[in-house]
């Protein structure tokens, strides 16, 4: 690990780039998963600023500056990609969109039918919307854009969950099913390609079901993980860094998904700290944990401040840390919920670090 403290401010851009390097900036970085609340904040429903370039953008530059954040999290939900394969998708004012129909009645149709990666409505937005946002604050913040689900919870997503995962178990559609998950593999670095272009410093996935809380770390390693790990691969050869999220409590797993080649993981605040400081020091760097519901969006700015105390005192003293929440704020979350973590991050995430 290359220690170096800077003294001297930095701006947003420059502090998270020095903690990814694995060098200690002048404070903590703060990232804010506020994709869903900024709408509120911007004066627009979901649907408004997800259907619309220059409205999602507003949202997000509206947020910055109102909060400033050092890592700008870009997302509209986890069914941008399911609906670019020809799902249909229902949106709502204060909540993401979701899949209500499915037109594949099974793989073989879905593998005879897909005719490449063309961007549907949600991801259009998402590409044009960041390079607007890069346009306008790119050069002194940093925008990480996200290459939206991962493979498993895209095809999760494209066929039904439940039964998705129900046919992971079963042999005589073992083949089928890789072939399907090598396709949604394709179509996220194709759209973390595009993100690139837009000028996004940094990309990633979320995966809900490659998580210790849906199937076992022996099925990350054996089945999940060889994707990742190609997935990011394939990324760094476009020239983009990324991150990797799985839901829920993900120590078991953190090692694998050191290994996967990200420059940093996002974990969920069910994890054990301290394993997971361990796994990660020197290696790759952590982004959370505070508890996005119960504490961001239902606690007061008092329980966000110890909370993120504590989460500076356990992550933050050796660097390879950005403080923020583990997965999306609700879009209830109060604006001074969100500063209180802003204020906090601020006041003790200087370094070196003193509490």
């Amino acid at each position: 690990m290359n220690i170096n403290i800077k003294g001297d401010y930095m701006d947003s851009l420059h502090r998270v780039k020095t903690v990814l390097s694995g060098n200690i900036p002048d404070r903590i970085p703060i990232c804010l998963i506020n994709f869903i609340c900024a709408c509120r904040f911007a004066g627009f429903t979901l649907e408004e600023a997800f259907l619309n370039a220059k409205k999602y953008a507003y949202t997000h530059i509206n947020a910055q500056k109102k909060f400033g954040h050092d890592m700008v999290h870009l997302q509209n939900g986890v069914v941008g990609l399911a609906q670019s394969l020809g799902c249909l998708v229902q949106y709502y004012d204060t909540k993401c969109p979701e899949v209500i129909e499915r037109p594949y009645k099974d793989y073989r149709e879905f593998l005879d039918n897909f005719n490449g990666f063309k961007p549907g409505p949600l991801l259009k937005t998402l590409i044009d919307g960041t390079e607007l946002i890069v346009r306008e604050i790119g050069s002194s913040v940093f925008i990480r854009s996200d290459s939206e689900i991962g493979p498993f919870g895209l095809a999760g997503t494209v066929f039904g969950i439940e039964k998705f995962l129900l046919d992971l178990m079963d042999k005589s559609k073992e083949d089928e099913i890789n072939e399907v998950l090598d396709i949604c593999s394709q179509v996220i670095v194709s759209l973390g390609k595009e993100l690139k272009k837009g000028g996004a410093h940094l990309t990633g996935i979320g995966d809900p079901l490659a998580g210790p809380d849906v199937v076992s770390p022996k099925m990350y390693s054996k089945i999940c993980f060889p994707y990742h790990k190609k997935i990011f691969k394939e990324l760094k050869k476009a020239g983009i860094d990324s991150y990797l999220h799985c839901c829920g409590d993900s120590t078991n797993i953190v090692d694998k998904m050191v290994e996967t080649g990200v420059v940093a993981l996002e974990l969920d605040y069910k994890i054990d700290g301290i394993k997971c400081r361990a796994a990660t020091l020197g290696k790759c760097t952590l982004i959370g944990n505070i508890d996005p519901s119960g504490v961001m969006c239902l606690g007061t700015p008092d329980l966000i401040e110890q909370k993120a105390i504590e989460a500076i005192r356990m992550f933050g003293k050796n660097g390879w840390y950005i403080i923020g929440p583990g997965c999306d704020m609700p879009y209830e979350t109060p604006e001074e919920n969100v500063m209180a973590l802003i204020e906090t991050a601020k006041k003790y995430g200087k370094y070196p670090i003193k509490i």
